[in-house]
């Protein structure tokens, strides 16, 4: 686990370009919204429902080139660099949406485990053959949930450590 984090790290920080990317966002039958940045994942029969959802990056200016002229200086105080060449409003909504998704992953999950449990005492009471398959996949999508909400755990960890490294103020990360 620490080695897939550390060279995921690693590859986000070599390749800005990488960081840069389209997500595809769809609702189930449940009315839950799912995103995911691999169309593959998008499940056959949402897929002629899902939206592509751009989240941009602002320009970075080459180290190289020469800065850009700008309008002599009022008598204000020059304005400090973003940290982590990103304003507030780009970390927040990053947060937010990290969040919002981990949030509506997890109330689906509490929801499939109620189910869950009706679908168990169902299949002790009349012992049919489409009860236990329903079980069965009423179980497989609370691993699903399971798997995605570590997956998202693990992307806000690596959020926050991008954002700790460029410095960005706590009130930013809420």
């Amino acid at each position: 686990m620490k080695t897939t984090l550390f060279v995921l790290l690693i590859l986000f920080h070599c390749a800005p370009g990488l960081s840069h990317a389209a997500f595809f966002q769809w609702s189930d039958q449940d009315g839950v919204v799912h995103l995911t940045d691999d169309p593959k994942k998008i499940p056959k029969i949402y897929r002629d429902k899902a939206k592509r959802v751009e989240i941009p990056d602002p320009p970075r200016r080459p180290e190289n080139a020469a800065p850009t002229p700008q309008a002599a200086p009022q008598a204000s105080a020059p304005e400090p660099p973003a940290p982590g060449g990103h304003d507030e409003r780009w970390w927040r909504n990053r947060f937010a949406a990290l969040r919002q998704e981990l949030e509506t992953v997890q109330d689906a999950r509490a929801r499939k485990e109620e189910k869950l449990v009706l679908l168990q005492r169902e299949r002790r009471i009349y012992h049919r053959a489409r009860d236990r398959k329903a079980v069965n996949d009423m179980q497989a999508a609370l691993t699903a949930d399971e798997f995605r909400i570590g997956e998202l755990l693990s992307r806000l960890a690596e959020l926050e450590l991008e954002a700790t490294r460029a410095g960005v103020p706590a009130e930013w990360l809420r």
